[in-house]
């Protein structure tokens, strides 16, 4: 017997039965021999995935220090430790130390709280081998093997089903269908879509009813889950843009710092100066030019909008991803479960007479103007119980009534939960909240006889004795249920099913489905005796046609407004679904984010066409589009990438497998956490635990606010680190004198660098800020107008301080090392107290951000305390050089710390744009 398939899997749909058992060689009734398995197993290797490679724990280190600050601040510790100053090599390793903890931390427990993607293959299969049947793993399955599934079970490997009774597929993970979809063995006569082809079984997918049994053509890698998780491998994610802010705004700020330090060191040796002092001050040079609290402050900061995110039911899994977040200009979102509820809902009847009921569900029930009074309309009366007696589904039953009132998230009482068919239970839910007595009155008939749902025949059916006599139910497609229908009921009266009759039924058919509905038609007659024989086995014939029933999914009420928030914000909001462009266009119009009229009848791309406009890379056309449906993978992915070439920072919500390689791609992949599979979850960069469209708003707020507190912090580190570097180049090309040694410099930059910075890194933001669109993603961290703002807040700050240093020099005749403390503690008051320089100039001078966050007060008032313990506790006093200082002194240094603060806040009052 050959092992290697004569067939190509690509086309296993198009082959029928015969030819797919003959290309493996196989009998469906025998299986496989243990001597076929061993060879199959060794040439074609374990049904497994590859997995994932997770960053070690040294990795996760490393690249927590592979910075070029880090690099810098080590080079100072070790010129420090060269030249025995003990006390500031240990002081800078600390900051090294705490800035590489809260790091490392934060994402090596984000990437131990998801799970491998290894997980998915972690179940049992069910196949035919010696002509017996077994229980195997999984990753034993090979090409050839004869599978049997089950309702409730987990689809191993891909196979092309031979037997199908009643069957339907859960295909949500891999397609995004958001209903079971009915399979069987028929070959197929074109290429259809993954979503389309009836005959296959799919790896990762689950049976939601039936039984089938299947040839398995694909293992592993070779599966459609397999090429999806090669797809994931190969794409490469951009990096963060905050990152790369960040890494130019250091390097630049080492550039700066080493081209001053060889100038000093330079003229300082030609000069004749001691080389001590020349190292010493270039020490300080780079204490003061390099901002040692900016990696620690931008960690905590970032930690800090990962904790407030996971209050709202978002999961970032690392930290630079939440800044990303506010810069996103594109969110592509699931249709299924973040727009919609994920739970269908009756939504429309219609019934011959050309009555349409739409049912408007308010308090978990569903109202119908009364005008219409439907328990009047026979036509209503006969759906109503049709509904509950043609159904093989069951609500959950003696649920306690804390349960019963529990509400969602919209204060609604969620419906209740069923098993079985969706559309089904969803018809149960209808008539129990309906009309309850009405419902367990026909819940309680006997039932006689059933014909359940069958793909070929489309139609499922039941008889029930009421009285004397038996009634028959009957419900499926409508073209299966009109076809077996010879009269329609029109309000009293029964009228012959006339050919016209029914070619009007199949168009209002196709209307309610253009419409996005998922439609159900219903029929019923009375009968006096049972069917016996074949009839019993076939007995929807001759029926009433009693009218049509239209489903939907419907949108979250939140998401509307949510949506609304995005426009004003700026940023476009897209459906990316692999649901069918009618059910997706519906729900894009509830939501806001489709209007028919605008769009002129374009903005929705599908199938085929959506195909030829990428391969045509038509840019006006995919850039126009609101609405992407019946996508595969590839075109998800495709289409992230067109949007991100035209400079767009994209974020890509999604749930399934057939989401993992775009949510990789995308700048912010967005996995959901109900529903949401492993491979989604693995690959993204946060996590919805309440799988909502609201909270990726949120988000995107805090990422905006965070991005808004960073630059804050960093203008405000920066403007002072300035004032520090040109008041010691300053005072040191003039007097050759170091006006702040490097253990006082760096001291004063713990203080301000990390308290007061931290505490501006941690405020709640303008809550005006959805109203801007989002920033370029390529503006600098810093623009043009922050560093006018650095440079003159520096100036300022240098100018008072040198000028109240020169002062005590020249005026007062005081020595170095009380022109040092005045230089040091009028430079500390000033830097803390150039905090409240950070507000906005449109807002109040006592009534701002700065000055309504409580933290900034926390942490000015932790500094002022330090400051002054650190002048009064001698061994803290002597290392640090403070001297005993005279009144005036102090009244010199108070002074000299105000002014900074009164000039600046006369800026922005007179100057209302700086």
């Amino acid at each position: 017997m050959k092992n290697r398939p004569k067939v190509n899997i690509k086309d296993a749909s198009l082959k029928s039965s015969e030819e797919i058992l003959n290309a493996f060689s196989v009998d469906k009734e025998r299986g496989l021999s243990e001597e076929e398995v061993r060879k199959r197993l060794k040439k074609h290797g374990k049904n497994i995935l590859e997995e994932q490679s997770q960053k070690s724990i040294w990795q996760i280190l490393f690249s927590q220090i592979n910075n070029p600050i880090i690099y810098l601040l080590t080079a100072a510790a070790i010129l420090a430790f060269s030249f025995n100053d003990i006390a500031e090599g240990i002081a800078i390793v600390v900051v090294l130390v705490i800035n590489t903890i809260i790091g490392f931390w934060m994402e090596y427990k984000a990437q131990k709280s998801m799970k491998s993607l290894k997980d998915l293959d972690k179940i049992k299969a069910r196949v035919i081998r010696n002509g017996k049947k077994e229980n195997i793993d999984a990753e034993n399955l090979v090409p050839g093997d004869i599978l049997i599934v089950d309702s409730g079970d987990l689809i191993p490997a891909d196979g092309r089903i031979i037997e199908a009774t009643e069957l339907q597929i859960d295909e949500s993970p891999l397609t995004g269908e958001s209903v079971p979809i009915s399979k069987s063995s028929d070959t197929l006569e074109e290429k259809k879509t993954v979503a389309d082809r009836k005959n296959i079984l799919y790896k990762g997918t689950a049976v939601s009813g039936g039984t089938a049994k299947a040839v398995v053509y694909a293992t592993g890698m070779q599966t459609e889950l397999g090429s999806i998780s090669a797809m994931v491998g190969e794409e490469k994610k951009d990096e963060i843009p905050l990152n790369k802010k960040l890494s130019e705004l250091t390097k630049n700020l080492i550039f700066v710092t080493l081209g001053l330090a060889i100038a000093f060191l330079v003229f300082g040796w030609i000069a004749g100066k001691e080389i001590y002092l020349l190292i010493q001050t270039s020490i300080a040079w780079t204490i003061a030019a390099i901002p040692e609290g900016l990696p620690i402050v931008a960690s905590i900061a970032l930690a800090r909008g990962m904790l407030r995110l996971a209050k709202k039911n978002v999961i970032v899994k690392k930290l630079e991803a939440v800044e990303t977040l506010g810069e996103t200009t594109v969110i592509f979102t699931d249709k299924t479960g973040t727009l919609t509820k994920n739970q269908l809902t009756v939504n429309t009847l219609f019934f011959p007479g050309d009555i349409r009921m739409d049912a408007e569900w308010k308090d978990a029930k569903p109202n119908i103007e009364e005008k219409q009074e439907p328990k009047e309309n026979e036509n209503f009366l006969q759906i109503f119980k049709i509904s509950i007696l043609a159904n093989d589904a069951s609500l959950e039953e003696g649920i306690s009534e804390e349960e019963n009132e529990e509400k969602d998230d919209e204060g609604i009482e969620k419906s209740g939960k069923g098993d079985g068919d969706p559309l089904e239970i969803a018809l149960l839910n209808f008539t129990k909240k309906f009309d309850e007595n009405l419902y367990r009155k026909n819940r309680e008939l006997k039932r006689e006889l059933h014909d359940p749902f069958d793909s070929e025949s489309m139609i499922m059916g039941a008889i029930y004795q009421v009285d004397e006599g038996f009634y028959v139910a009957g419900k499926g497609a409508a073209t299966a249920i009109l076809d077996r229908s010879t009269k329609v009921l029109v309000g009293d009266e029964l009228k012959e099913l006339s050919d016209e009759d029914k070619e009007y039924w199949r168009k209002k058919n196709n209307e309610l489905s253009e419409e996005g509905l998922r439609v159900l038609a219903f029929s019923y007659k009375n009968i006096d005796k049972l069917p016996e024989g074949k009839e019993a086995e076939d007995f929807i014939h001759e029926m009433n046609f009693a009218g049509l029933i239209g489903f939907i999914d419907p949108p979250r009420k939140e998401v509307s407004d949510a949506i609304d928030v995005c426009k004003e914000a700026g940023i476009k909001v897209i459906m990316i679904t692999g649901d069918h462009p009618g059910t997706a266009k519906n729900v894009g119009k509830q939501v806001s984010l489709y209007d028919e009229e605008e769009e002129n009848g374009d903005g929705v791309l599908s199938g085929e066409k959506l195909r030829n406009e990428i391969k045509k890379e038509n840019v006006s056309s995919l850039v126009n589009t609101k609405i992407f449906s019946r996508v595969d993978p590839a075109q998800k992915l495709a289409v992230i990438k067109h949007f991100q070439k035209n400079g767009e920072i994209v974020g890509m919500t999604g749930d399934g497998i057939n989401d993992a390689p775009a949510l990789k791609r995308a700048n912010i992949g967005i996995a959901m956490g109900k529903r949401g599979t492993q491979v989604a979850q693995e690959v993204s960069d946060m996590v919805l635990k309440d799988d909502s469209f609201t909270s990726i708003v949120i988000a995107i707020e805090q990422g905006r606010i965070i991005f808004g507190n960073i630059r804050k912090f960093i203008i405000y580190q920066l403007s002072y680190h300035l004032s520090e570097i040109l008041i010691i180049a300053l005072i040191s090309f003039t007097l050759f004198y170091l006006p702040l040694l490097p253990l006082q410099l760096l001291f004063l930059n713990l203080l301000s660098d990390v308290f007061p910075a931290l505490a501006l890194g941690i405020g709640k933001g303008n809550s005006g800020i959805m109203k801007n669109p989002p920033k370029d993603p390529e503006e600098p961290i810093l623009t043009k107008k922050n560093w006018i703002q650095i440079g003159l807040y520096g100036v300022i700050l240098t100018i008072c301080i040198s000028g109240a240093y020169f002062f005590a020099h020249y005026v007062w005749n005081q020595p170095k090392e009380i022109t040092n403390n005045v230089a040091f503690f009028s430079l500390a008051i000033a830097q803390l107290l150039h905090v409240f320089n950070m507000r906005e100039t449109e807002e109040k001078i006592f009534n701002n951000q700065v000055t309504r966050n409580k933290y900034i007060w926390m942490a000015l008032a932790f500094c002022f305390t330090i400051l002054i313990a650190a002048y009064f506790i001698p061994g803290i006093s002597k290392i640090l050089s403070f001297q005993q200082l005279e009144l005036r002194i102090w009244g010199l240094i108070i002074i000299t710390s105000l002014l900074p603060l009164i000039i600046i806040q006369l800026i922005k009052i007179f100057k209302k744009n700086f």
